[in-house]
């Protein structure tokens, strides 16, 4: 069997625009020593992908729309909900989303249960004049949303932006990838509220400086051309070290994955990109693999955004679902 990956950064070399949208989205990383903190909700993998450690339950982007929750043990479906689209942050026993856009484009906040993703509450957020708050990508905009908890409520943040043209969109989907932050272009509409799931209530902010910024889900923890990289796992309680082992092999990358205050090391295994934001559960790495395309017996094969579980004892994977990927993968104009 011939076989032939695209991986990390021989991707971004090669197909960066269609292929990496969403795809490291929101990863901040510096060279730093200093590790995250403990979070105590749930962390963000990625967007629309929000994993909570603490009652082992991962909720993600449905491939068919609404939001699945799934058991961080076994891939399994623990429910469904239509209510919701994309994941945004925990609050408590509540899961704060965004939903499709309102009749009027408006920008609508649900609040789920995280036992049975039933409805709890819901607001919208008027948009500007040509705005719709849009849950997938598309050839001429983006709306991206985030939610951090905060002491009133859940913070909303939102940002859009038009591409005038396909060089502007391949350079923004670029910053993304490489984590650049979302300062936003002059004239882009963006804004921030505060939302409170209990109740349902919303308050507009009307300032958005310093507000609109994307959570950083991976801190670096070496120094740039290091032969070995580490970072630090969404919650900062785990380190992985990647290093490049084989070059031409189908998963040329080692990840070691260790404790952030021990040192202890849980396991190893290869990989196909060079990292990729993650979380710790039990034995299990979870983490989140970008589409990809494998040529197997002279035919390509596309592999589809997925999340994923491997065991750190045997390096094996356990379990892998796809998820919606929102980015625009549609056709572009010569």
């Amino acid at each position: 069997m011939q076989q032939n990956e695209l991986h990390g950064e021989r991707i971004m070399k090669t197909r960066t625009a269609p292929a990496l949208a969403g795809g490291l989205l929101a990863i901040f990383l510096a060279a730093s020593t200093f590790a995250a903190p403990v979070a105590k909700e749930g962390v963000s993998l990625r967007d629309g992908v929000v994993v909570d450690t603490a009652r082992s339950v991962a909720y993600v982007m449905h491939p068919e729309r609404g939001i699945q929750a799934l058991d961080l043990r076994r891939g399994t479906a623990l429910w469904h909900s239509a209510a919701g689209e994309r994941p945004l942050a925990l609050a408590g026993n509540l899961l704060v989303a965004q939903a499709q856009p309102g009749a009027n484009g408006e920008l609508r906040i649900v609040a789920l249960g995280v036992r049975g993703g039933l409805l709890s509450s819901k607001a919208d957020i008027r948009m500007p004049e040509g705005v719709r708050a849009e849950v997938a990508e598309t050839l001429q905009r983006s709306f991206h949303v985030t939610a951090m908890p905060s002491q009133g409520g859940v913070l909303i943040a939102w940002e859009t932006e038009e591409f005038s043209s396909l060089p502007q969109k391949r350079e923004h989907q670029l910053g993304r990838v490489l984590g650049v932050a979302a300062e936003g272009r002059q004239g882009n509409p963006r804004g921030t509220a505060i939302f409170d799931p209990e109740a349902g209530r919303l308050s507009v902010s009307a300032s958005t400086a310093g507000q609109t910024a994307r959570p950083a889900v991976a801190m670096s923890l070496s120094a740039p051309g290091a032969a070995e990289s580490r970072f630090t796992s969404a919650d900062g309680r785990f380190v992985l070290a990647s290093r490049l082992v084989d070059d031409a092999a189908a998963l040329p990358y080692q990840w070691t994955i260790s404790n952030a205050k021990t040192g202890a090391v849980l396991g190893t295994l290869r990989a196909e990109a060079s990292m990729a934001p993650f979380a710790v559960d039990g034995t299990r790495l979870i983490h989140v693999a970008q589409p990809s395309f494998r040529i197997e017996e002279g035919k390509m094969v596309e592999r589809p955004l997925r999340i994923r579980a491997v065991d750190l004892t045997t390096g094996r994977e356990v379990w892998r679902r796809e998820i919606r990927d929102t980015a625009w993968r549609g056709p572009v104009p010569n």
